[in-house]
């Protein structure tokens, strides 16, 4: 049974993806902060109560997963401090470091369709999200900015999924593309789905897609 890590477990997407992960046979390591806000635990999971930030926890919730799922981020709000700004990252690092030194390849996390990869240039309806999101969660936009761009410059085999607003049900079918912003929501179920298929699909290594339901 091949183990993976899941951070943001407690989370809408965390959630989903955990129950999901369950489903598919997998051993699952959780980081959490309180492991009450777990839902449906089964003997397939091994639970670490900690801080994201803590890299104590942080390398104890990495150890012996064939790929680390991690669906953490910072509020949307301008109420993110430059303390939590400098932990985000500096946690982004620490955990690439680890992984790297674990000969540990696969990471899977989530960004947002406002987020940009180094030199990228955005079509029009991104350059507008990145404006509205940068008035109202700069920071944010920063951090993610910030870890994209060290999952770029990093060794590992990553893929950062850049969705716009993640609801619980959208219809319509699930899209993905390299660059364009194809919707304004995704549906967390077909998210959560294609994050699971990503661990053994090589078509997104090294890309940041575009994704929403549309």
């Amino acid at each position: 049974m091949n183990q993976i890590t899941i951070l943001g477990a407690t989370g809408l997407v965390g959630n989903n993806l955990l129950a999901k992960a369950i489903g598919r046979g997998y051993k699952v390591k959780v980081l959490v902060r309180n492991s009450h806000k777990l839902k449906g635990l089964t003997p397939q999971v091994e639970v670490i109560e900690g801080n994201y930030f803590d890299k104590g926890k942080l390398k104890q919730a990495l150890e012996d997963s064939v790929a680390i799922l991690s669906t953490i981020g910072p509020p949307l709000s301008n109420g993110v401090t430059a303390t939590d700004e400098t932990n985000y990252i500096n946690s982004m690092a620490y955990m690439i470091e680890q992984m790297e030194a674990n000969h540990q390849f696969r990471l899977i996390s989530i960004s947002g369709a406002g987020i940009v990869l180094p030199n990228e240039n955005l079509p029009l309806a991104r350059k507008l999200m990145r404006v509205m999101l940068k008035t109202t969660s700069r920071t944010t936009v920063n951090i993610k900015d910030k870890e994209l761009k060290l999952l770029f410059e990093s060794g590992l085999n990553w893929t950062n999924i850049r969705p716009p607003m993640i609801k619980e049900v959208v219809d319509g079918a699930f899209t993905v593309d390299e660059n364009k912003f194809l919707g304004m929501a995704v549906d967390v179920n077909q998210l959560t789905d294609f994050m699971l298929d990503e661990i053994d699909n090589k078509r997104w290594l090294k890309k940041a897609p575009i994704v929403a339901t549309k």
